[in-house]
């Protein structure tokens, strides 16, 4: 019979063995020291000098007294001495001063590892849950390398899941990045955490970028803010002012919403545009061109009519309508400029334009004015009875003598211009926002300037009412506008005072009315009119010249170059618009 048991080395009590008890307590003391193992330090190399009963250390390399050459050991003070325990592998400790858990493994004591793999969830700091089964609350997270590089992967089940990162403020998304729904690259950013705007997409199959809301360039500031361009865009522009004025890009832009790009019927420029139907109205295009209204600017542009089948020969112009080109002024903060904000009323030929002669405030009925001999007091035109304050100025603070936006439509009845006491009673009381600025209580001082506004459309037309001479024929449509116009008679052939910029506009079969009108048949909504060749342009050999005297003084006549052919000459002519088959 061995003396010892087999695992923990436990002395055996032997056959017809004397004082069992003192091998039955030693075993008892190996157990009291192995079970439930731990330690109070696998650190401390010298003996303390006043251990307790049952204390026990983990000895390390290097231990000195009483505990020199029992490296590894257990080492567990009885009372009044020292007995040291041999460890075997597979045994555990915990180690009190530390808080570890070490494992022998036959010939050291490592760090016990626990099993992380498959763990149903982890929260650090934070509580994890069925959905987030990895939670960290902390200030930075540090995801580092190995010695090269680093991967941070996130996959999904397949193309219409979602692989993104999410931010959010305050549990709410607000921006997300990654494969959202597809297999393409998103951004996507959001106000409310609910309604997300796609800002940028890069295509999985080609890498191509796009902006679906528009991008903007601001750096470096001195070019401003805008859409980024491409050079097809840069190029469609020709020699020409018009972005697309040829029809060179492949989509309708640049030209009014509702007309439709033909590559087909074209007078040998890549596109035209039409519409179909009854009277158009002004159509503007999209972009604004920055204008020196000092100058002198050439607009043109192809048209053609649509022939429609039947006898039209009882109407003088037969199927042919009226179409206009013109365009629409703007204003150095993007507004545009309507007849009412410049053109003035004149009575008998008499100027409306005239200066208060007493305060203006606002809530005031009557309006005191130095001379209301230009005011209307005959027609009942509710376009021709506004009233106007020249003292308006824009956002950059720059102020204008001839126009503002201090004006007010309907302002007052025909009845209410006294010309002889020079009162001019409003119908309603002057608003707060036709109240002056400068003013804490928006009074306008004596002096100001005020007229008699007139109402009309913002579009000036260069061409008016053109009727081409013949239909299923491309006509070349061309005038001439320049100079700014102060005479408050909204002259077609002048830029309206305070423009900076302007856009090209149409009104097409303007007088295809349903019904007919004037001696036009209605010609039906299918008839269609083409444009094309958009065009507006610096008119190089060209002058101005001002109008001094007359219900016109304030306006500018323009004097083109034309060409006499026969004579070998060019001289200089009054512009005319004109509409001639090409």
């Amino acid at each position: 019979m061995s003396d010892a048991s087999a695992n923990l080395s436990l002395p055996l009590i032997q056959p017809s063995q004397a004082q069992k008890h003192v091998t039955h307590n030693e075993a008892l003391l190996i157990l009291d020291a192995l079970v439930q193992l731990s330690v109070l330090s696998a650190t401390t190399t010298a003996p303390p000098a006043e251990p307790a009963t049952g204390d026990r250390y983990l000895l390390p390399s290097g231990a000195t007294g009483a505990w020199s050459g029992q490296a590894a050991t257990i080492a567990m003070w009885l009372g009044e001495a020292w007995t040291f325990l041999e460890p075997r592998a597979g045994w555990t400790t915990w180690i009190a001063d530390t808080g570890a858990q070490l494992r022998f493994d036959g010939s050291t004591w490592q760090a016990e590892a626990a099993d992380l793999q498959n763990l149903p969830m982890v929260g650090v700091n934070s509580a994890a849950d069925s959905v987030n089964r990895l939670s960290v609350a902390s200030a930075a997270s540090l995801l580092t390398h190995e010695g090269a590089g680093h991967q941070l992967k996130i996959n999904k089940a397949s193309s219409g899941d979602t692989a993104s990162l999410l931010f959010q403020d305050g549990w709410s998304g607000r921006a997300e990045m990654g494969l959202a729904g597809s297999d393409d690259f998103a951004v996507k950013v959001s106000a409310d955490g609910f309604v997300f705007h796609t800002a940028l997409t890069a295509t999985g199959g080609s890498g191509s970028v796009q902006f679906p809301n528009g991008a903007e360039v601001s750096d470096p500031s001195g070019m401003g803010d805008g859409p980024v361009v491409a050079m097809p865009y840069i190029h469609s522009r020709g020699l020409n002012l018009v972005s697309n004025g040829l029809g060179s890009l492949t989509a309708p832009y640049n030209y009014p919403a509702g007309l439709t790009r033909d590559p087909v019927q074209t007078p040998d420029v890549q596109a035209s545009f039409s519409h179909a139907g009854h009277a158009s109205g002004w159509m503007q295009m999209t972009e604004t061109i920055p204008v020196n209204p000092n100058d002198i600017h050439e607009i043109s542009c192809l048209l053609r009519q649509e022939a429609m089948p039947g006898d039209w020969s009882a109407h003088a112009h037969e199927d042919r309508h009226e179409n206009s080109l013109g365009l629409v002024c703007i204003d150095a903060d993007g507004q545009e400029i309507a007849p009412l904000h410049h053109a003035r009323y004149k009575s008998g030929g008499t100027d409306s334009l005239t200066t208060l002669a007493a305060p203006l405030a606002p809530g005031d009925t009557q309006v005191f004015v130095s001379d209301a001999s230009g005011w209307n007091d005959a027609e009942s035109d509710p376009a021709k009875l506004g009233l106007r304050i020249d003292g308006y100025r824009d956002s950059h603070g720059r102020s204008y003598s001839f126009y503002s936006r201090f004006a007010l439509a309907a302002a007052f009845s025909t009845t209410g211009v006294n010309k002889v006491t020079h009162v001019i009673t409003l119908d309603a009381p002057l608003p707060g926002s036709m109240g002056n600025p400068d003013d804490a209580s928006g009074i306008w001082p004596v002096g100001t300037q005020v007229a008699n506004a007139v109402q009309g459309d913002a579009a000036k037309p260069v061409v008016y009412s053109a009727i081409l001479s013949s239909s299923d024929q491309w006509h070349r449509a061309m005038g001439h506008i320049g100079g700014l116009d102060t005479s408050g008679t909204n002259a077609p052939g002048n830029f309206a005072p305070g423009t900076v910029a302007v856009r090209l506009a149409w009104s097409l079969n303007s007088s295809n009315q349903p019904g007919g009108t004037g001696g036009f048949p209605d010609t039906g909504a299918a008839q269609r009119v083409w444009i094309a060749g958009a065009s507006f342009r610096s008119a190089p050999i060209s002058a101005l010249q001002s109008v001094t005297t007359g219900p016109a003084a304030g306006s500018k006549t323009i004097h083109v170059a034309k060409a006499d052919v026969a004579g070998s000459q060019i001289q200089l002519q009054q512009a005319a618009s004109e509409v001639v088959p090409i």
